[in-house]
């Protein structure tokens, strides 16, 4: 098991394109940890530089007690599992698994052991003597995984290498690669631009954007109290509410409405600021009947999403959402009320988009 001490790491490609903008982060022993954000913000450019297939401009790397900013990537003892799991097609299962195993010199007898062991361990000791073009996605990325783990690394590195699955086998994949880490214990780095998966699976999550983390946290941390409105935006499986509003007094005003003022900002924001008030749908209440402290509005869109039901509402021209049981949902035409549930709503800078909080830690 290893630490990753990453210190002002910079990644610029040619032409000037900065992938990676002075990181600096350090991943615990033994951490699943998701790095998460939109193609492009160079989550993957960070994964491959860890693992030594891409060069840093600058900074350095540190895996362990080990500097291997500059140490080539076969002698970093990481294993890496692809987005396309990268098999050799000619090869049989077997093969596959016990390949990297031959590149370090083990004999035939030895890597056809370990390789047996690990397949049978993954469940796939009917499938050995298939080749990849033989099995299905969810076997193939098996397959992947069993190679990395026959290598008994000290990192793992995985690459999106659930987004080739359909939506059960991820379901199922996610809880597999799960227990499979806790098992091992080895210090995982999963990209990602699923923040599902980031939720499900990570202990901690670094949501990045051109190069550089906008909020580094536990799940709980990150889809509780996002730092910013670009992680607000990007982090849930509904979007957050986020509504342009105007300090006034102790209250918010807000869609044609006033909502309190979060208490540990109270009298802290001077009236008439600017702000962007932040509600997560999972986080407000709808009621028929009229409420102190919410802002009314007309059912405009009814979602069915299983269990319960995505209701936005037209709030004087700005459209609010809210999640309901299935059993409890408007009509489209109904005039609701809607409120945040007490230490749920967060305030946004309005020229920044960073969340404005006076005191430090998890509210969560």
């Amino acid at each position: 098991m290893t630490q990753i001490a990453l210190t002002g790491l910079t990644k610029v490609f040619d032409g000037n394109v900065t992938a990676l903008d002075s990181l600096d982060l350090t991943i615990e022993t033994g951490e699943f940890f998701a790095l998460l954000g939109p193609s492009g913000c160079g989550k993957t450019t960070l994964l491959r530089t860890i693992a030594g297939l891409e060069n840093a401009t600058s900074g350095a790397i540190r895996l362990g007690d080990r500097d291997v900013t500059r140490v080539a990537a076969g002698s970093r003892d990481v294993a890496m599992v692809f987005q396309d799991y990268a098999l050799f097609p000619h090869m049989s299962v077997l093969d596959n698994i016990g390949y990297p195993l031959k590149i370090r010199g083990q004999s035939k007898e030895a890597r056809g052991d370990q390789s047996q062991r690990v397949g049978e361990q993954l469940g796939l000791s009917h499938l050995m003597e298939r080749r990849p073009a033989a099995l299905s996605g969810g076997q193939q990325q098996r397959v992947a995984l069993a190679r990395a783990v026959a290598c008994h690394p000290s990192l793992f590195l995985f690459d999106e290498p659930l987004s080739n699955l359909d939506a059960r086998l991820r379901l199922e994949a996610r809880g597999f690669l799960k227990r499979l880490q806790r098992e091992l214990g080895v210090t995982t780095v999963f990209v990602t631009h699923d923040q599902a998966e980031a939720l499900a699976l990570a202990d901690r999550i670094a949501v990045m954007e051109a190069g550089r983390i906008r909020q580094l946290g536990t799940p709980r941390q990150v889809f509780r109290r996002p730092a910013n409105t670009f992680v607000a935006n990007f982090i849930g499986s509904t979007p957050m509410n986020l509504v342009d509003a105007t300090i006034g007094g102790d209250d918010v005003e807000i869609a044609g409405g006033r909502l309190p003022v979060p208490d540990e900002l109270r009298g802290v924001l001077p009236t008439g600021t600017p702000v962007i008030v932040g509600m997560r749908p999972e986080y407000v209440r709808l009621s028929a009947q009229p409420a102190a402290s919410s802002i009314v509005g007309e059912v405009a869109i009814l979602e069915h999403l299983g269990a319960t039901t995505l209701v936005t509402v037209d709030c004087d021209g700005e459209a609010v959402s809210a999640t309901v049981p299935e059993d409890a949902e408007p009509a489209p035409g109904d005039r609701v009320h809607l409120s945040p549930q007490p230490g749920r709503m967060l305030l946004y800078g309005r020229d920044d988009g960073e969340l404005i909080e006076t005191r430090g830690g998890d509210t969560a």
